[in-house]
């Protein structure tokens, strides 16, 4: 948990310093109240690179999956003060992995964040802003696969194995960076920018023969959002529908709602 902590308190620190450089009239995102909860889905894909392995002294080159997880969570946030909202987020999440065959049912997810509004223009034509955003999330899955490897002539090691059922378990730990733009017409709410994500995690695999603990990252860092928020009430801005897609980094879809107060 070292390399987290310290990617999180970096990106804390940085929201911190932003805001005490910010104008004191600025305002934060959600400008309905001071605590919003949200609970939506999260459908992505991506890959991932995973570092090569020793087993038994055959050594296996790194593996370049594609992975899909689908998280179902829960946010609650809480301005702290112009123009910084902090947030948790807590629900599941499930993995699957084709390569390996490994497909995992909901493990506990958790997390949090913070959000932070760099600019804010309130023209009645147009009201718009510019944000930061920072989320980490993590979760961990298992799920009992048929280990089974082979070498470069497709010989199974160890010599004549039939291979073994065994419980793997993934650590997944990921940190999102967003830059985006929000603009406000009436009860609809398009938004979008650059993301940046950093994946890590830890694949363990306890085969009675070597148990192995393969770490892996994201393939890709950067990628680009953009979504639509619609208010169900044109008179009041208590109650919003989203709707979010992302490309390059990973490819997601995600959408829910959010509630005000």
């Amino acid at each position: 948990m070292g390399s987290e902590r310290k990617i999180f308190l970096f990106f804390f620190s940085l929201v911190v310093v932003l805001a005490s450089l910010l104008p004191g009239n600025l305002f934060a995102y959600n400008e309905d109240g001071r605590v919003h909860f949200e609970a939506g889905f999260e459908a992505m894909n991506r890959d991932i690179q995973e570092e090569s392995a020793q087993f038994l002294g055959v050594l296996f080159p790194k593996e370049n999956p594609s992975v899909q997880s689908l998280r179902l969570l829960a946010k609650l946030s809480v301005r702290i003060i112009d123009p910084i909202e902090v947030y948790g987020v807590a629900g599941g999440s499930n993995l699957k992995i084709d390569d390996f065959e490994y497909n995992a049912d909901f493990g506990a997810a958790y997390g949090g964040g913070a959000r932070i509004v760099l600019f804010k223009e309130n023209s009645r034509e147009m009201p718009f802003q510019i944000f930061a955003d920072y989320r980490y999330l993590r979760f961990k899955t298992h799920d009992t696969v048929l280990f089974q490897p082979v070498d470069e002539n497709g010989a199974p090691i160890p010599a004549g194995s039939a291979g073994e059922l065994l419980n793997e378990k993934i650590v997944w730990n990921e940190h999102v960076v967003k830059l985006g733009f929000l603009a406000r017409h009436d009860v609809f709410e398009p938004y979008g920018g650059v993301r940046f994500s950093v994946v890590n995690g830890k694949d363990h695999v306890p085969s009675q023969f070597q148990p192995l603990d393969l770490h892996f990252k994201q393939s890709d860092t950067f990628g680009v959002f953009g979504g639509l928020a619609y208010y169900l009430l044109p008179r009041s801005d208590k109650a919003a529908i989203f709707i979010e897609g992302s490309l390059f980094d990973q490819y997601s879809l995600a959408g829910g709602i959010r509630v005000g107060f």
